[in-house]
């Protein structure tokens, strides 16, 4: 496994290669083979070390509201060749590409080398027919929020479509189980759609991957353990998961005009991926969720190599995840946290209860090995928990000594300092794991004093509130809670600026495009790049849900518009339940509900009962029975006014009454209650 002091000397000098800088050839040379072979590929390491260039630029023009420079490349002995796909490429060559340098093992790793190989017959015959097209790149989630992240990319008549994710509802969305993105645009273009690309396997990427595959059936390519993932949620949703393709890093596959590529990167789960484009138009680099960990719990390193490639070769455009970019310094590594956990279940009296995210596969890891460190047995609960779980040790992905998982029902059968609970509900979700023991709602859980909690995350955004509450009552129960930044309990699993900085001089793009967050960090990203002097100020291109951006090889600018939003998930119901009705519900949760029941006579046309008010949610009625009495007299009122015009049309007597019935409700009470007329035909 290579050392940190190891990776740090191989990051050094690769971007010292991305800036021109000279390097000792043979040094980096050593250390490249050390690196790769602590990541298990196999075959020779690179060669060649790509060539120093320096830039000299000249104004030209441009359309659209990113002007670019013509740049001029120049390497030493060596002149530019422009490939006949329109992709940049310099002279000098590496010996091997990715794909070729790990050797193929299996079905799915030999036709992933069979569509390698076939791709350079393809882009040929693209490069000579001459059709200028443009690359479109179009967010339909994951721009100006965290969650339902997904991007297409369009070239021509060919769609790819990058993670399908979801969002959870905010506070104020009663009812709402999920919220997915609005895949209209893939829907009206479901021909053009090749296939669908996932860079990991967390719900904000692939939630919503079912709701789009019932709609479109296409292959979906992902690493081993996300396909694990993957197949769990298409089976929950009848969805079949025979489109499903398994690839690795360092694979290459040809889909339509795209040659997409997977690289090996550092997040809070096993197998993420960047993932990159050749495109007629030149390289489109997506980091996906990403930081830079040097000393992984899995020990693999993010392959800074052949980002470094890549940006060597030139890159038209990066695309890279702004979550933590007003967060300065390096994001610590996910292995510092096993300390702190080893020390608190060291120290605690009693059983120990651990909630994380299910899918961090690496903490729960780091978990199991404190239990097993102080004998504890390992009971898992929550639903997910249990199927990460499950999927994880069945893929490789969890090593769990025989005989450390038990039942649930078998607790009884260890004193509490043998038994460690890992559990859901680190967010404070009402219906998770450790939100009903702090409840005591949990069936096969109580808390009690000796018990030691340990919340291993951070509170998403919007979820403060909640969390909150849940470790009061964890502490009313007389737990000892152990949370909070301070503790080392917990590191995000996304970069923050430095790590930005590095993937910036790593790739070195001609523009650049933030994603993966709120308006505000996509700005600040922007802002980060320009500071870098990576990119100029108007090659950043800062967006919404919906925006097109269109890129040629030398430009790029904002187009116009497709349709983008947010679908709401009720139950079995996808996209019935629409901002009208969340306005309702909202209002019902806020005002409560007044109905006015009438019955009319079928040949008179006459209110012959009523106006009978019922109130749910508004008042008391008890404590305001001069209220509703009220109320009731300007109800009969505005019937009589309606009889008295000859006024016999249902549903302009419904709008009479809900007008003076809301104007005097209003003028008592401050509030608008939804006031529901019905009118019974007798």
């Amino acid at each position: 496994m290579t050392t940190k002091n190891e990776m740090t000397a191989v990051l050094e000098s690769v971007l010292q290669e991305a800036a021109g800088v000279d390097a000792p050839v043979k040094e980096v040379k050593r250390t490249r083979r050390t690196a790769n072979h602590s990541e298990g590929t196999k075959g020779d390491a690179r060669k060649e070390t790509a060539p120093r260039r320096s830039r000299r630029t000249t104004t030209s023009k441009t359309d659209g509201d990113a002007t670019t420079k013509r740049t001029t490349r120049r390497t030493s002995k060596t002149s530019r060749t422009v490939a006949a796909d329109g992709e940049q490429h310099t002279a000098r060559r590496t010996t091997r590409s990715t794909a070729n340098k790990t050797k193929a093992t299996g079905a799915n790793e030999k036709t992933t080398r069979t569509r390698t190989t076939k791709s350079t017959r393809t882009t040929h015959r693209e490069s000579t027919s001459g059709k200028k097209e443009k690359l479109m790149i179009i967010p339909l989630g994951g721009l100006g929020e965290i969650g339902k992240n997904m991007t297409v990319f369009q070239y021509g008549d060919d769609i790819i479509v990058l993670d399908a994710g979801l969002a959870f509802p905010d506070s104020d969305m009663f009812g709402v189980d999920i919220v997915i993105p609005d895949m209209s645009y893939l829907i009206e273009n479901k021909d053009k759609v090749r296939a669908v690309v996932i860079t990991h396997g967390h719900e904000d990427h692939i939630g919503s991957l079912a709701y789009l595959l019932k709609e479109i059936d296409v292959p979906v390519y992902a690493t081993n353990l996300v396909c694990g993932l993957i197949e769990g949620k298409l089976r929950e949703n009848h969805v079949s998961a025979d489109k499903l393709n398994t690839v690795k890093a360092g694979d290459e596959i040809r889909i339509g005009a795209f040659k997409v590529g997977f690289i090996q990167t550092n997040h809070s789960i096993p197998d993420a991926c960047a993932i990159y484009f050749q495109t007629p138009v030149g390289t489109v680099v997506h980091t996906g969720d990403f930081k830079i960990d040097q000393t992984p719990v899995d020990g693999k390193l993010m392959d800074v190599h052949k980002f470094a490639e890549l940006g060597n070769k030139g890159v038209l455009a990066l695309l890279s995840d702004s979550t933590n970019v007003e967060k300065p310094g390096f994001t610590p590594s996910e292995s510092t946290v096993g300390p702190a956990l080893l020390r608190a279940v060291g120290e605690a009296k009693g059983r120990v209860v651990l909630a994380t995210f299910a899918s961090n596969v690496s903490r729960i890891q780091q978990a199991v090995d404190a239990a097993v460190a102080f004998h504890r047995k390992v009971v898992v609960l929550g639903r997910s928990m249990v199927n990460v779980t499950e999927i994880a040790v069945e893929r490789g992905y969890l090593n769990i000594p025989e005989g450390t998982l038990i039942d649930a029902d078998e607790m009884n059968r260890y004193r509490d300092e043998e038994i460690m609970i890992l559990t859901t509900g680190s967010q404070g979700e009402p219906m998770a794991g450790l939100s009903r023991m702090a409840t005591n709602n949990h069936r096969s859980v109580e808390i009690t004093p000796n018990d030691t909690i340990i919340i291993s995350a951070t509170p998403i955004p919007g979820n403060e509130a909640a969390v909150g509450r849940t470790i009061d009552n964890l502490l009313r129960l007389g737990a000892n809670v152990i949370y909070g930044k301070d503790r080392g309990i917990h590191v995000s699993g996304h970069g923050s600026q430095e790590d930005l900085k590095t993937m910036l001089n790593l790739v070195r793009p001609r523009f650049f495009v933030p994603v993966h967050g709120e308006y505000r960090m996509l700005k600040k990203h922007g802002e980060l790049a320009v500071s870098m002097g990576i990119v100029k100020p108007n090659h950043v291109l800062v967006g919404d849900n919906g925006q097109i951006f269109e890129f040629t090889s030398r430009t790029a600018r904002k187009g116009g518009h497709v349709t983008a939003g947010k679908v709401f998930v009720d139950g079995l119901g996808v996209g019935d339940v629409g901002n009208i009705v969340i306005r309702d519900r909202q209002q019902l949760a806020q005002e409560g509900m007044v109905i006015v029941a009438m019955a009319m006579d079928r040949a008179s046309g006459t209110i012959v009962s009523g106006p009978d008010i019922v109130s749910r949610g508004f008042v008391y009625v008890r404590d305001a029975e001069d209220l509703m009495k009220e109320a009731q007299h300007r109800a009969e009122a505005a019937v009589e006014r309606c009889e008295m015009q000859n006024i016999k049309d249902w549903a302009t007597i419904k709008q009479q009454v809900r007008d003076a019935l809301g104007k005097f409700l209003y003028e008592k009470t401050r509030r608008r209650p939804m006031i529901l007329p019905i009118i019974q035909d007798v």
